[in-house]
């Protein structure tokens, strides 16, 4: 079975010790026993751009969807076995032991190929071609429209209620946009991992306590922000609820993490993509 981790702090997290973070092994490990498909970090929230729809106005803001601390720092896919599998390799991850890992199955379609991959074979190894952005896809739990935030900046588009889904993937795979992506079964489906005192703690729930969630995610590359902004303002999801841009952080796994801190420390807190506002101005909506 395939399955997202999404790794966050949390409101209970600890310090992170860079001398304790043995990411390196823990990819090694899940690459020797075949379970890895695709994993990525993500730039902290200060880089985030979250982008709504609401009454043919395309609004866009610094920062992620929540205010909370759960923002999600990176993600991986794997193929295990079952659950119990997934839960093993998340409890090992470095991020259990001051953070959470958030496990989500994904949806299946009952029209979809049996045994079809999430990510394309041999996808890990190809150079990417532009800006390579994570689009998380966030709905409301409660299924209300969210407001926008006081500070969204607008933009006029041409937008209809019953956009299509596919019509959306059409264009982007049809652009050489999107990489790949899939829906995510909702929280209730969800497990978060923790690992304290060497203890293994597993609990079921809802994502933080927000009520917003993510319901999926898409890989894009795209030339800029303006261009992901722009292919997240034709999403339908855009209209109901939001959707968060991540720029990746790519890092050497196998590293010195203690160096890697001290480099990115002065980046932490301060945002190094463009404004929304500026990145709006230049989309072509």
């Amino acid at each position: 079975m395939q399955y997202a981790l999404f790794y966050a702090e949390g409101p209970d997290a600890l310090p992170y010790v860079p001398a304790e973070d043995n990411v390196g092994e823990w990819v090694d490990d899940i690459e020797a026993r075949g379970v890895s498909e695709y994993g990525e970090r993500l730039r902290p929230e200060h880089d985030a751009t979250t982008v709504r729809v609401r009454d043919g106005q395309v609004l866009v803001v610094d920062g992620p969807f929540t205010e909370a601390k759960e923002a999600i720092g990176g993600f991986d896919v794997i193929d295990v076995r079952d659950l119990d599998e997934a839960i093993e390799i998340a409890s090992k991850h470095p991020v259990a032991s001051f953070g959470r890992v958030e496990i989500r199955p994904f949806v299946q379609w009952p029209d979809a190929e049996p045994g079809a991959r999430i990510v394309p074979d041999g996808f890990a190894e190809r150079a990417p071609h532009g800006r390579r952005y994570l689009m998380l896809v966030v709905a409301e739990s409660t299924g209300e429209r969210s407001e926008p935030a006081a500070d969204a900046e607008p933009s006029g588009v041409d937008a209809t209620e019953d956009d299509d889904p596919e019509a959306w993937v059409r264009e982007m795979d049809g652009r050489g946009i999107r990489q790949f992506g899939e829906v995510l079964r909702p929280p209730s489906d969800a497990t978060f991992v923790r690992r304290r005192r060497d203890e293994v703690l597993v609990t079921d729930g809802g994502y933080a306590e927000s009520k917003e969630w993510v319901a999926g995610f898409d890989l894009i590359e795209v030339r800029d922000l303006a261009e992901a902004i722009e292919v997240a303002a034709k999403h339908p999801m855009a209209r109901g609820g939001a959707i968060e841009l991540r720029p990746l952080w790519p890092f050497d796994v196998h590293g010195d993490q203690i160096a890697r801190a001290e480099r990115e420390a002065d980046e932490r807190g301060r945002r190094l993509e463009p404004a929304a506002a500026e990145a709006l101005a230049g989309a072509s909506l």
